[in-house]
């Protein structure tokens, strides 16, 4: 993957050149949806004005709708095939936009318990970084809520699901979650954190930057002490300061679990008319690539320190 320091030289030499291509044909087919729109709403008010009444002009603005449905789609196709792709597989990761990471991995990482009623994902990605296997894509979920008569859908997550192998596997589970309570209300919040029935048990540790900014729960006190290392907490915390973001980490069987809330699409196309040729947005996405490539370095994790004896 390019690091970001050159994205722009990469940008230049490798992307420039599909993106002319590729926005050569978009504006091909702009001026086929012009020529047809404008020809088609012409005949359609002379229809009119010979009280031929509306539906020409329905049947005129159906036949435009469902046209340019169809040449947006294959555009978003060709776009994502053809630039996202591009970026993502420079390294040698591969990229599906199509796949997702699956719900049972999101319910079995146990970072949200909330039941699910929409579960939404695409552009997954997967690969070996240095020795770590990883594993990520965007996903969305929602829960029902019943307000009465009226149901409305609540966000549940939405953002990145990263998952990579730890090379350890591990006999309990640890849930690292964002810590509202305690940074808020000091002693009585760390009481009202071992009160949360949900959850393990309550995890305190020594580190009180780490304190302040998470909570940890745990099926074996002694295995999360293990796997929270000192470095391990201050790399952590470094990943929550760099992405500006309430991360949540969990460590189960033998990976860990990050999601990275993000109130956005990502790797989306641009609107069909408008140039695609957008370095400002292209560089964004390059940034969140590079940000979950660089997790495997920022959290240590091709140190072999265990075996998954």
């Amino acid at each position: 993957m390019q690091p970001v320091e050159n994205f722009h030289s990469y940008y230049n030499t490798t992307l420039r050149p599909k993106l002319k291509e590729i926005d050569a044909q978009r504006q091909a087919i702009v001026d086929k949806i012009k020529l047809y729109g404008a020809v088609g709403i012409g005949g359609g008010l002379v229809l009119l004005f010979f009280k031929a009444g509306m539906f020409p002009l329905i049947i005129v603005g159906a036949g435009l709708y469902f046209f340019y449905q169809h040449h947006a789609k294959a555009f978003r196709e060709t776009y994502k095939q053809n630039v996202i792709r591009t970026m993502i597989t420079a390294d040698g990761l591969t990229y599906d936009h199509n796949s997702r990471i699956q719900q049972s991995e999101y319910e079995k990482s146990k970072l949200f318990l909330k039941k699910i009623n929409r579960y939404y994902g695409d552009d997954y990605v997967s690969g070996i970084v240095g020795k770590t296997a990883i594993r990520f894509s965007e996903v969305f979920t929602q829960y029902e809520q019943n307000n009465g008569d009226e149901k409305t859908l609540e966000t549940i997550f939405r953002g990145i699901l990263f998952i990579a192998d730890f090379n350890k596997k591990f006999a309990g589970e640890t849930i690292v979650l964002p810590d509202v309570s305690e940074s808020a209300l000091g002693g009585f919040g760390s009481f009202l954190q071992s009160l949360n029935y949900a959850r393990p048990q309550l995890v305190k540790l020594e580190d009180p930057d780490f304190e302040k900014n998470f909570v940890v729960y745990g099926t074996d006190q002694v295995e999360a002490r293990y796997i929270l290392s000192p470095g391990l907490m201050q790399r952590i915390v470094e990943f929550k300061t760099k992405t500006s973001a309430r991360v949540s980490l969990s460590f189960i069987d033998s990976h860990v679990y990050i999601a990275i809330p993000i109130n956005k699409n990502l790797f989306e196309a641009p609107s069909l008319f408008k140039s695609i040729d957008n370095y400002k947005q292209l560089s964004e996405y390059n940034g969140y690539i590079q940000m979950c490539v660089n997790i495997v370095e920022l959290l240590d994790l091709n140190t072999r320190i265990w075996s998954k004896d």
